[in-house]
């Protein structure tokens, strides 16, 4: 059975790029907030999320933290895609606990293996518990 993975982007080009390189190895499902990642993530239980940082209704930090303290979804890997590729907000999102950081424009190369890693290490969140 395929992996599933859940992304959370606001942006429809960047959407359409994370499933295209994506597509052929894991079930995809989207959403275009953090409210309705929320959902979804609670509904399909996913193997691993994505979520833009920067995103209007609930931005990527805010879904991080919802989703740590909750008990359906808490242990999925989450990966963090941010468009500040500064060495700074990357330990920045890495120390709050997110699996992996990755910096737009996206490369499928990077992607593919930030998904994999965070997949095959599982995830920080279970021992985090979510921030407040």
């Amino acid at each position: 059975m395929r992996k599933k993975i859940l992304l959370v982007e606001d942006d429809h080009d960047t959407l359409d790029l994370l499933e295209l390189f994506l597509y052929k190895d894991y079930e995809i499902i989207t959403a275009l907030n953090g409210f309705e990642g929320l959902a979804k993530a609670e509904k399909e239980l996913p193997d691993l999320i994505t979520t833009d940082i920067t995103m209007p209704v609930m931005d990527g930090i805010r879904f991080f933290n919802r989703a740590g303290r909750n008990e359906a979804i808490r242990h999925v890997p989450i990966v963090a895609i941010t468009s500040f590729a500064e060495n700074v907000t990357v330990k920045s999102l890495l120390s709050m606990g997110f699996s992996a950081v990755l910096s737009k424009p996206l490369e499928k190369e990077m992607v593919e293996a930030a998904v994999a890693k965070a997949l095959t290490e599982g995830s920080k969140r279970a021992k985090r518990g979510g921030v407040q």
